[in-house]
């Protein structure tokens, strides 16, 4: 069996680029262990109808974020899997946007695409999503019928998120990066769309728990809009750190005492489940996925209600006890959930629900993934040089390897997806 691993679909959302980048590694080991089928990334901006049908026998998307129908160039395949992680632009409308403006402009939009899926969801083989509560909402907004959704949750890396050897000098490390006095804090990870992650209402629920007498500084990890930093800076204890590298951002994380993320929804909330490999608790949001995700590993707050949310707050720092018990449940909690258990879930999903699986020379299939693999790496990336493209098309394999081995493997971003090809890098470098 040939599967095509779509990589490009919300290639700069870095949660939907990561659940990507993940899925094809995992896939990847499975390749080289079991060699019973080949993956390959592409991106489908770069391949027609005609190309997609004659050398895969199926096709996943598995990280849609959103309302969008799938891409043209894919609903030619009879083997279609698509992974949505949240319709919450659909569920809440206005609710999930900045302003009206925005609201007006993306509502003709969603209503477009809603009706394609409406009208159009006999081409997809399955969908799958990583909640029950997405996918009962696929259901209700999508129309998409229950026999064809799976649920198969999102995962973890649990080598790299993990708990901090000595929590005291974790959290003393980072309030010496920030300048901060040596006292306890919480972190918050948000984004452009802070309308979603219900930021705003965080602060003020902060500023009110503040008031009361709590010692935590709250430390925003992401990319803000100019309104969150002037919000925080009336606001005494918020530190706005912006983006930072993904060292940086887990160093933050092991240090916290929790994790305050009272989204208005969550698809599947990766920053909950890497908190809670690391042994950090969340106060969340009580609708949606968080409680499905999170069970006794958290506090859950009406994200609606500031007061609620600053209870919350409040009683979690207060009492030391109710820390332990929480992180103690959170680490727990988060063996559940690994990239590993995620791909083995959808290799079976594919084999399963895939007609045309076909008995193909397997070498020949893991040249051919690795091709285009590669081929993929330089589209999304437009700093590469025409020159190596090119070589890549006219499957120059000396100059492939040696652009391998000598850049992608270099290039932190680039190796996720040559990971998997590093056997068929290997025999062919010798």
């Amino acid at each position: 069996m040939k599967i095509n691993l779509v990589v490009d679909y919300g290639l700069h959302a870095s949660s939907l680029t990561l659940i990507t980048q993940k899925i094809f590694l995992e896939l990847g080991k499975l390749m080289n262990k079991q060699k019973s089928f080949t993956v390959a990334a592409t991106m489908h901006s770069g391949a027609g109808i005609g190309d997609v049908n004659q050398h895969y026998d199926c096709i996943s998307i598995p990280n849609m974020g959103g309302y969008n129908f799938p891409p043209n160039a894919t609903t030619s395949s009879k083997n279609l899997f698509i992974g949505i992680v949240g319709i919450d632009e659909v569920v809440l409308g206005r609710k999930v946007f900045r302003s009206n403006k925005d609201w007006k402009r993306y509502k003709p939009i969603i209503e477009t695409e809603v009706k394609k899926w409406k009208k159009h969801v006999e081409k997809i083989n399955r969908v799958h999503t990583s909640t029950i509560s997405d996918k009962q909402q696929i259901i209700d907004y999508l129309k998409v019928p229950e026999e064809k959704i799976d649920v198969i949750p999102y995962g973890v890396d649990h080598d790299i998120f993990k708990p901090a050897e000595d929590k005291i000098k974790a959290t003393k490390k980072v309030c010496s990066k920030f300048y901060l006095k040596k006292t306890p804090y919480f972190v918050h990870i948000s984004e452009s769309n802070w309308a979603r992650k219900n930021t705003i209402r965080l602060f003020e629920a902060f500023k009110k728990a503040r008031s009361a007498g709590i010692p935590h500084n709250l430390i925003v990890i992401g990319r803000n809009h100019q309104l969150i930093h002037k919000k925080a800076q009336e606001i005494s204890g918020i530190i706005m750190c912006g983006y930072v590298k993904e060292k940086d951002m887990i160093e933050i994380i092991q240090g916290a005492d929790a994790l305050l993320l009272p989204s208005i929804h969550e698809g599947f909330g990766l920053p909950l489940v890497e908190a809670m490999s690391c042994g950090v608790p969340s106060i969340t949001s009580d609708v949606f996925s968080p409680p499905e995700i999170m069970k006794d590993a958290g506090l859950f707050a009406d994200p609606y209600s500031v007061s609620d949310i600053s209870e919350k707050i409040i009683k979690f720092a207060k009492n030391k006890k109710l820390q332990e018990d929480l992180s103690k449940h959170a680490l727990e909690r988060s063996q559940y959930f690994s990239w590993a258990k995620t791909a083995e879930k959808l290799l079976k999903l594919f084999q399963k629900n895939t007609e045309n699986e076909l008995d193909n020379d397997f070498d020949a299939d893991y040249d051919s993934a690795a091709y285009r693999t590669l081929v993929t790496v330089c589209q999304i990336h437009p700093h590469l040089k025409n020159q190596t493209r090119q070589d890549l098309l006219e499957m120059n394999y000396a100059k492939i390897i040696n652009w391998a081995v000598t850049v992608g493997l270099e290039d932190g971003y680039v190796k996720d997806y040559l990971i998997p090809l590093t056997k068929w890098l290997e025999e062919h470098y010798k």
